[in-house]
């Protein structure tokens, strides 16, 4: 099997309002991290590149 090749890379950014108090921050980075969000995450990509018949091929690690 050929060696896949790099076609695009997406990043995902998340921005919070600089003045947000510390606890929130904290329940932000809280949810970000967390194994349910990031299993979300994946199953929502995968869901989308499944759906379209031109990437049946295509390959999509999801990391943090």
């Amino acid at each position: 099997m050929p060696k896949p090749v790099l076609l695009d890379e997406w990043h995902v950014t998340f921005r919070i309002p600089e003045n947000l108090p510390a606890a929130e921050v904290r329940a932000v980075r809280r949810v970000l991290n967390s194994k349910p969000f990031t299993a979300a995450v994946r199953r929502a990509v995968s869901q989308e590149v499944r759906r379209r018949p031109a990437l049946k091929l295509v390959r999509v690690p999801v990391s943090q």
